[in-house]
């Protein structure tokens, strides 16, 4: 008996009545289970039969060529069941599949013992690399998605790819440190194991063989699955490192595109301009701040239950925009929707909604204005977040960085201000780290809302300390803004300040914008996308030109229309009375009856997303 079920023909017949009997319960059972939406596409009964034909039509020709041979057909059913055997354990321990539905486990074995086979009967141990690589991955995702509920996907790399050193810091935890180290251990002996098992099969036909065999089986399951319950998920690890490799491609791609979009727009200079408001010698100080991650309803100007923002809540002066929308959760996204006469991202459809032209401020520096850029730290590298924002201020005669925390660039500030002429018209361009991860810059001594901390260990079971660290930040901002506006006592001035998208902290039951595809969610169908805008100015500016008095009142008129950030190129431009091609009066709010913003938002019908 132990010599027959040791024959490949043995093994032929029970790993196919084992299918046939899977197929039958399959057809039979509804198994499904609620499993995070990922790979739902589903795939169409004729590829799998394109698949299983193929697979049958090579298996046959192997068969054939091995008998004319003399040869082996398949390896010795010994390697066969432990092949089985360590599809099944690299199944159950690196795909999250079998923890939502155990039902999918034995196509995930055939098509694991497959990919086993064919790979090594191609490439030898060279194979072991892409499995070292891939199983890592894996392992890691499912602690990643268990901390974090988020897989690896293009937004993850790219975000990866371009985060800082403090980002970096801030997930660099004991047990992700532990969890990253034993995936690769993990990895290692799993490729330790597949070599013991393969280190005999000299000959490359048997596996072959075997590889299409356990294809064809795979395929023939895959049909007996139900048509609308047949998701692409269930095809790991072919699926699952196409989607890997996809992610990396996409995330590349996506920050070359962004870059290259950016250097191809011609300057708004080259159209004819005109500046009615100040004709040089006025010293009219503008500031332009893009800021980072804020939300807001997590500011107390908007309503937040805690004082985030005591210095601002008590300026006479602003005019705060609690109904601001952004681009997209993307850093450059924003950063063009700002300072170009885009509407949308650059992947918009509509060509209409796309920028068309460059950046705002190159229009005030052909007008007298000397421009000044002050940056955190993290721009002071060359990466897409970086190159974007330089190529967007590239009429700055300065870009200065600061050396620490976002405060560091107000003593900077106070520098330029003494080495320029009282009379000179400036802007000061600002882009600093704000409320990004990990929700450093904040006074860590006494911070205003504590227990405050920056782990990122299963985030939601440190909810209450990672949203303190969180509010800080924002309080850490309003303190920055009172700091940076002293500087400009007696002087006219104009505060700009625009976010550039929020976070995620358990809201819309998401943490952190990684995981906004898993959720199933668009960003502009979340609260995440409202950020805080407001604008400051001086009595000085006011009284400069009845235009920034009637602008002013303009502005408070509509303070709480729904407005994005496409509003803000037009309304810089229709707040000085700066004439050009360029300016969309429907789109300015210091003009008599703006358009107030028409794209998809939160507060579309029944709360999903609006329409364009």
């Amino acid at each position: 008996m132990f010599t027959f079920l040791r024959t490949r023909l043995c093994f032929v017949l029970l790993v196919s009545l084992s299918v046939a009997g899977l197929a039958a319960v399959r057809i039979g059972t509804s198994w499904v289970r609620d499993i995070p939406p990922h790979g739902e596409g589903l795939v169409p009964a004729a590829v799998l039969i394109a698949v299983a034909a193929s697979c049958a039509l090579l298996l046959i020709t192997g068969v054939l060529i091995a008998r004319k041979k003399g040869s082996s057909v398949l390896p010795e059913a010994g390697r066969l069941w432990s092949i089985i055997l360590l599809s099944a354990l690299c199944a159950i321990s690196c795909s999250m599949l079998p923890r939502y539905e155990m039902s999918a486990l034995p196509l995930l074995i055939l098509l694991n013992a497959g990919a086993f086979c064919l790979l090594w009967a191609i490439s030898r141990t060279f194979s072991l690399l892409f499995w070292w690589i891939f199983v890592s991955l894996e392992l890691a995702q499912i602690a990643g998605y268990t901390q974090y509920g988020s897989r690896i996907n293009s937004l993850v790399i790219a975000e990866t790819i371009e985060a800082s050193q403090e980002e970096i810091s801030g997930y660099l935890s004991t047990i992700n440190l532990v969890i990253a180290l034993s995936s690769l251990l993990g990895a290692a002996i799993l490729c330790w194991l597949l070599a013991w098992v393969m280190k005999h099969c000299k000959d490359r036909l048997p596996l072959l063989n075997a590889g299409f065999f356990f294809m064809l089986l795979a395929g023939l399951l895959g049909l007996a699955i139900p048509s609308s319950q047949r998701h692409a998920r269930h095809f790991w690890p072919y699926f699952e490192a196409y989607s890997l490799i996809h992610a990396c491609t996409e995330a590349v791609f996506h920050n070359q595109a962004t870059i290259r979009q950016v250097e191809g727009l011609h300057s708004p200079t080259e159209q004819p301009s005109s500046l009615h408001t100040l004709h040089g010698g006025e010293g009219v100080v503008v500031i332009v701040h893009i800021g980072e991650s804020v939300r807001a309803d997590r500011m107390s100007i908007n309503g937040y239950e805690r004082d985030t923002t005591p210095w601002l809540r008590q300026c006479p002066r602003l005019i705060n925009f609690p109904r601001c929308v952004s681009a997209a959760c993307d850093t450059c996204q924003a950063q063009i929707a700002i300072l170009t006469d885009a509407r949308r991202d650059i992947y918009e459809k509509d060509p209409a909604l796309r920028p068309h032209t460059g950046s705002v401020l190159d229009l005030f520096a052909a007008h007298g204005f000397r421009v000044f850029a002050f940056f955190g730290k993290r721009n002071a590298t060359h990466l897409k977040y970086d190159l974007v924002v330089r190529l967007l201020t590239r009429c700055a005669e300065q870009k200065i960085h600061a050396p620490g925390s976002p405060w560091t660039s107000v003593p900077q500030m106070a520098d330029i201000l003494r080495s320029l002429p009282k009379k000179q018209n400036t802007i000061f361009f600002i882009n600093n780290e704000g409320s990004h991860t990990p929700f450093y810059h904040y006074n860590h001594e006494n911070p205003p809302f504590h227990p405050a901390g920056t782990s990122f260990e299963t985030p939601s079971s440190h909810a209450e300390e990672v949203n303190n660290a969180y509010d800080s930040t924002v309080h850490y901002t309003d303190e920055f803004v009172r700091r940076v506006t002293s500087l400009f006592h007696g002087r006219p001035w104009l505060y700009l300040y625009i976010s550039d998208h929020g976070e995620y902290l358990g809201h819309d039951g998401i943490w952190g914008r990684a995981a906004l595809g898993e959720s199933g969610r668009s960003y502009l169908s979340t609260t995440g996308c409202y950020v805080g805008a407001f604008i400051l100015s001086s009595p000085e500016l006011e009284a400069l030109h009845p235009h920034f008095a009637s602008s002013l009142r303009a502005l408070q008129r509509h303070a709480n229309m729904l407005i994005a950030q496409e509003h803000f190129f037009h309304t810089l431009l229709g707040f000085f009375d700066l004439r050009t091609p360029w300016y969309n009066p429907a789109l300015d709010l210091t003009a008599p009856s703006p358009q107030s913003y028409t794209g998809p938002h939160p507060e579309g019908e029944d709360g999903q997303e609006a329409a364009h």
